[in-house]
């Protein structure tokens, strides 16, 4: 008999820790399990939104129930497919049951040690995705509209969301913001997106300023 909420196990922090885990393990030691859990803890924190419907805490505290559902139910076989498939490659050759509690202890040890800095341990491939997705999205539109100057290109994608402006482009101006804070220096972005550079960056967020006064107040 199912004693367990099925939602839990099919979206969530469980299957976003457990994701982290085996990128870890399956990397040929290229990635630390102890480094993308805090990349984890710093993109939950760095996000009110995150932080306010599931925190990091709460996260550990869904890794303990999930590990006390797999001991109940005696294994994964119940459990929905993702969640039972993710599991079992992260716990390898250890019980289950006895891997999510451990995952579930490593992650509020972790969140004790603190957020790291940048410069102490750098933006990942997917913690970038998730930190900056407007601005990786713009590079989408960049791809497929270069026929214009950079502010042009800016102008154009903001006026094309108007009058729905408060939505996606100062979403993007407020990310681009975020990035010259973070990633001080004439670099700031590049290495992820080859314009988002400190004065690409700059060029965005005063060609956004520019439409929003012009349109908007």
């Amino acid at each position: 008999m199912q004693l367990f909420p099925t939602s839990l196990f099919s979206d969530g922090p469980v299957l976003r820790v457990l994701d982290l885990a085996i990128a870890a393990q399956e990397s040929g030691g290229k990635l630390s399990l102890d480094d993308e859990l805090q990349r984890y803890i710093r993109l939950v924190r760095g996000n009110w939104v995150a932080n306010w419907n599931c925190s990091v805490y709460a996260s550990s505290g869904v890794l303990d129930y999930a590990s006390d559902s797999v001991a109940q139910q005696g294994g994964l076989d119940s459990f929905p497919p993702e969640f039972k498939e993710k599991a079992a490659r992260a716990a390898g050759d250890m019980d289950p049951a006895d891997y999510l509690r451990t995952l579930a202890e490593l992650l509020r040890i972790a969140d004790r040690q603190g957020v790291p800095e940048y410069r102490e341990l750098p933006l990942s491939g997917w913690e970038f995705l998730q930190t900056f997705p407007h601005l990786f999205g713009f590079d989408v539109v960049l791809a497929d509209e270069g026929d214009l100057p950079f502010a042009g290109l800016v102008e154009r994608f903001a006026t094309a969301e108007h009058p729905f402006c408060h939505e996606r482009s100062a979403a993007l101006a407020t990310e681009a913001q975020r990035a010259l804070v973070l990633f001080p220096g004439g670099q700031c972005l590049k290495e992820r997106l080859s314009w988002a550079t400190h004065d690409g960056l700059t060029e965005l967020i005063d060609t956004i300023n520019n439409h929003m006064q012009r349109e908007h107040s």
